[in-house]
């Protein structure tokens, strides 16, 4: 029986959920099993797009671990004729790179290209090209077959988004349309925007997955330290919304993980491609059989031992653990009470505030995560250890990644701060979407916009008492004031779908401050029958 675990933990426990969750866990000796790996990334780091290591990521999220890479420059025939799949990241391609490509290819290799260079489009059946689109939709197949099988089966039928420019060409005889693309929502174009030549050697992304994953995941790099809603805090939630009201994640697909689902879309060309030579093992996204976890977390603002107690008592009777946020000032706890709630498997972690709070620059965020360390170090640490996982009070960000940066700097793995939260949400029917704005409920790591990858994780926080409730009164905001009863159906159509294909890790923000509110207490306990009814492990 697998124990249970907290977000925030020990650093072995805190290192053990990282991998499980993101599918990087195994044990030692299955590591040189496939030598050499089946798959082989092909990336170029002096490409205008940065984002073609990410690919990489993809495949490790997907539990696609048996893959090198190599540079373009590096690139030979005979290297790619070791392997049993190439990937080729979106690059353009010199007249001898496009020769080795299209002689691997056609000498039975395989292939699968971002926004292929033109020199190689024959590849994939591709013809005349129409220029390009930016910011379209695809539209994934689920009944075009590639050799008998559909790998569009049972994914989203909806149209999903795509942040970037698409390359629009038509299409040859043979070609085999896995996902078509659409100016926009509703609006079918002739063009592809995954394909796949007849013989499901060479596929195409007529988009780069990675470059739309990243902007999906991690939002607008143009709203970097913009204070987008004027509310004179900056938030995650700013790289989210565009000038005018508008919203960089189209509302009407929230409930669906729209980058998940392309990425999914991806990880099943690559394993019926590799499949033509050997099976290839893939790693399942959670512990044992889990198609859901629950992952709960708790903000602090300095409230006292008896808010703490009352909230993990109502959680030990219904199997939750959480991991709690602890500001600084105030609220100061013995390491004796602390140590007993750690045995009964809760975690503490910091909640840093920006110091000064009224400046928005990356020295006062980054001096909030300096107080944070210090007064934990000072009051706690040893004996007891802070979570490597944080929630910045206010949700409050810094440039494009500057906060994760600042995170990594003061030796945290793993981000809560994208957040369903905001006025921006509410769509002009007035009803409010729940799901996934950053399109997943897969942790995955953060990509610099030079293509550095960090080694810290975003996970989306998915269900927020502060959002669903009307607990305060901000001024500008209203939150969408609903009943306990509508808060759990919120809980349960969000387990559902993950149960259903999502496949999601739902994170919950249950306020050490809001936990008394009957209303918020009921859905929390209820949120928690449900996922233990469900078989959704707790962590």
């Amino acid at each position: 029986m697998r124990p249970s675990i907290s977000l925030a933990w020990k650093p072995i426990a805190a290192i053990s959920i990282i991998l499980l969750l993101s599918n990087l866990w195994r044990p030692a000796a299955t590591l040189a099993v496939l030598d050499p790996a089946p798959i082989l990334l092909v990336v170029n780091d002096s490409a205008a797009n940065k984002f073609g290591r990410y690919l990489g990521e993809i495949l490790r999220a997907e539990g696609l671990n048996e893959f090198e890479v190599v540079t373009l420059s590096a690139m030979t025939l005979t290297e790619l004729n070791k392997h049993d799949l190439t990937i080729l990241a979106e690059t353009t391609l010199s007249a001898g790179e496009a020769t080795t490509l299209n002689n691997y290819v056609n000498g039975g290799g395989r292939l699968i290209a971002m926004r292929p260079d033109s020199q190689i489009k024959a590849l994939f059946d591709l013809g005349a090209s129409a220029g390009a689109l930016t910011d379209g939709y695809l539209k994934i197949d689920n009944t075009a077959t590639i050799n008998g099988t559909a790998p569009g089966s049972g994914l989203s039928i909806q149209t999903l988004q795509i942040h970037g420019d698409t390359d629009r060409y038509s299409t040859l005889a043979g070609a085999i349309t896995v996902a078509q693309l659409y100016s926009d929502a509703s609006t079918v174009t002739a063009y592809p925007a995954v394909v796949s030549d007849d013989t499901g050697r060479a596929v195409a992304f007529t988009y780069d997955l990675a470059k739309n994953v990243v902007y999906t995941r991690q939002a607008n790099p143009a709203n970097a330290d913009v204070d987008t809603d004027g509310d004179a805090v900056l938030r995650t939630i700013d790289l989210f919304q565009l000038s005018g009201g508008g919203s960089w994640v189209d509302r009407d697909r929230i409930p669906v993980p729209q980058a998940d689902e392309q990425q999914r879309l991806f990880a099943r060309l690559v394993k019926q491609m590799v499949a033509q030579a050997k099976p290839i093992p893939q790693l399942w996204y959670f512990p044992g059989t889990a198609k859901t976890m629950l992952i709960i977390t708790a903000d602090a603002h300095a409230q006292p031992e008896s808010y703490y107690q009352s909230e993990i008592d109502s959680l030990n009777a219904h199997g939750g653990k959480a991991t709690f946020y602890m500001s600084t000032g105030g609220g100061i706890l013995s390491e004796v009470i602390m140590e007993t709630w750690r045995t009964q498997g809760h975690e503490f972690g910091m909640h840093p505030y920006r110091n000064p709070t009224i400046t928005m620059t990356y020295a006062a965020l980054n001096q909030g995560f300096t107080d944070s360390v210090n007064q934990f170090g000072l009051f706690y640490d040893p004996p007891i250890p802070m979570s490597l996982t944080v929630r910045n009070h206010q949700i409050s960000w810094q440039g494009w990644t500057d906060a994760a940066d600042i995170a990594v700097a003061h030796g945290m793995v793993m981000d809560t701060n994208f957040y369903h939260w905001g006025q921006w949400l509410k769509k002009p029917d007035n009803t409010w979407p729940h799901g996934y704005i950053t399109g997943s409920g897969q942790p995955m790591k953060f990509i610099k916009a030079d293509g550095t990858i960090l080694n810290y994780y975003q996970q989306l926080t998915q269900l927020v008492d502060e959002q669903l409730f009307d607990v305060y009164n901000l001024p500008g905001f209203d939150s969408e004031q609903l009943t306990a009863a509508q808060a759990i159906a919120v809980s349960e159509q969000l387990i559902d779908a993950s149960q259903a294909g999502d496949y999601a890790a739902l994170m919950t923000q249950f306020h050490l401050d809001y936990y008394g509110f009957t209303s918020v207490k009921a859905w929390a306990e209820s949120t928690m029958d449900y996922a233990n009814t469900n078989n959704v492990p707790i962590w």
